[in-house]
């Protein structure tokens, strides 16, 4: 375990200060952004950036994981793992960009929501491209290179777009600027590929085929999960007023915008997973439970805090006039937000443990769990709340909490054989500690910030008061905590 800590947390280190500098960014957007824009043309521009997040995964076709995974097990033939992938990327852009902009035309959607739809597919192009190299550093273990990327892009979008918002500019013109910050993402990825490799051979179709054949069990399990995690917002266009996809974009949007924390790490080891998986599937198991125990006692107070200051959350980012039907929204997501931290560490354990069939099964099982919820509960919560965003939400709750007990079933027998569960049940306990604390300073009518300023010590002092963390434990966060935080990854 001390070895996995090492491994990892030049990683961790590196993906944690970019997210401090891209939430920083992030913030800065959302104080402006939905305000400037309104809920009706924020919905279409959050309505567009989804339906071509749905297409352009047959662009990336599983290269998430897929490529990853063959670079992290296959380092010396990457100069022709990224060339293949490239080329067979070019042709699937071509499909992805017609496709999105006819589906777009015939569901007879207004000229604005179309503009951003063509807009953004045509960042498709670089996109694509830039997640062959992004995953390509990820195998590498070398993520300082799309951190500085990623850093780059959110820097440009924020400023130059915050700018461009106080300047009166529309939801397309602020598409044109999210696509430019793609594409230099897209630049500086390319700009540190001779870290890669020095030799780039031409295009093998051939290869590129079969790494096409490689990837469709990851690309099905992406295309799936994406579907369900996006379409929630397609169908509220189709079933509810503009409005409402803005109410419920603003409280998704920063929910999503949590989502760093799991993916920092499950990013960071899943190619430390795979390896061991490769080499030694028997110490795979201890780093997983570790894996759990470390995203439950994270998730715990960020889910309680949220769904207690979900008020000033909206009325900080979006104000209250426009976007008062939002707070109810975000405290949904604020429950399931712990089932996501969860979710995420236990689908890169399937996937790292080679079991991507089965996920991509139980994605497609998600979809139709969620689209059926969506199709009961977005018109019952419309009609008798006037905000289908109700029903969408406590959807993806409940698919969240039915894609936990999958996949926990799934692993029980290999990954998960000799878990324990005192830790996650002591962090809970430490939570309900946090909340109850939390309440009764709210009946006491104290001041919110002062509320989140003092519950954090309070959910410590009880992880450490319920001696939460063992000492292996101790040693392993240890491990993870390098002398440099941008150390040499090369």
């Amino acid at each position: 375990m001390a070895g996995l800590g090492k491994s990892v947390s030049k990683n961790v280190a590196v993906l944690f200060a970019r997210q401090v500098v891209t939430w920083m960014s992030t913030v800065l957007l959302l104080l402006f952004l939905p305000s400037r824009l309104g809920p009706v043309n924020y919905g279409k521009f959050y309505l567009g950036q989804m339906i071509v997040g749905i297409f352009s995964l047959l662009i990336d076709f599983g290269g998430h994981y897929s490529i990853t995974k063959a670079v992290s097990r296959n380092r010396e033939n990457i100069g022709h793992i990224i060339v293949d992938s490239l080329g067979i990327r070019s042709l699937l852009w071509i499909i992805s960009f017609i496709t999105v902009n006819l589906y777009g035309f015939l569901i007879g959607y207004d000229v604005t929501t179309k503009t951003i739809i063509f807009i953004f597919s045509v960042g498709m192009t670089w996109t694509g491209a830039r997640t062959v190299f992004w995953c390509c550093y990820q195998g590498f273990e070398m993520m300082k290179y799309p951190a500085y990327s990623t850093i780059a892009e959110s820097m440009f979008i924020s400023l130059v777009g915050v700018a461009a918002l106080v300047l009166g500019v529309g939801p397309v013109g602020f598409t044109v600027i999210t696509v430019l910050g793609t594409l230099l993402n897209f630049f500086v990825c390319v700009k540190f590929s001779h870290y890669l490799t020095q030799f780039f051979p031409r295009v093998n179709w051939r290869a590129s085929l079969a790494l096409l054949k490689e990837g469709f069990p990851y690309f099905l399990n992406s295309v799936f999960s994406v579907i369900y995690y996006r379409i929630d917002a397609v169908m509220l266009s189709l079933m509810t007023p503009a409005i409402v996809v803005g109410w419920y974009g603003a409280s998704y949007r920063f929910f999503d915008s949590l989502m760093f924390v799991p993916s920092i790490f499950t990013i960071s080891i899943f190619p430390v997973l795979s390896r061991m998986w490769g080499e030694n599937k028997m110490s795979i198991g201890r780093s997983v439970q570790k894996s759990l125990d470390f995203m439950l006692i994270l998730g715990i107070p960020i889910s309680v805090g949220i769904f207690s200051f979900s008020e000033e959350i909206i009325r900080i980012f979006y104000g209250l006039q426009g976007y008062q039907q939002s707070i109810l929204l975000l405290r949904i997501f604020a429950v399931g937000m712990l089932l996501v931290y969860v979710d995420n560490m236990l689908g890169t354990a399937l996937l790292a443990s080679d079991k991507q069939r089965k996920l991509s099964v139980l994605a497609f099982c998600a979809i139709i769990v969620n689209v059926g919820l969506n199709y009961v509960l977005i018109p019952y919560t419309q009609i008798h709340y006037k905000n289908g965003g109700i029903g969408s939400a406590v959807a993806t709750v409940i698919t969240e909490f039915f894609i936990m007990v999958s996949m926990s079933t799934m692993l029980r027998k290999t990954v998960l054989l000799n878990c324990k569960i005192a830790v996650q049940l002591k962090a809970i306990l430490s939570g309900i500690i946090m909340g109850v604390f939390l309440w009764l300073a709210h009946l006491a009518g104290t001041y919110w910030i002062v509320q989140a300023i003092i519950c954090g010590p309070i959910y410590l002092a009880a992880i450490f008061l319920f001696k939460t963390f063992e000492p292996s434990d101790i040693e392993l966060i240890k491990g993870m905590i390098p002398n440099r935080i941008f150390s040499r990854n090369k």
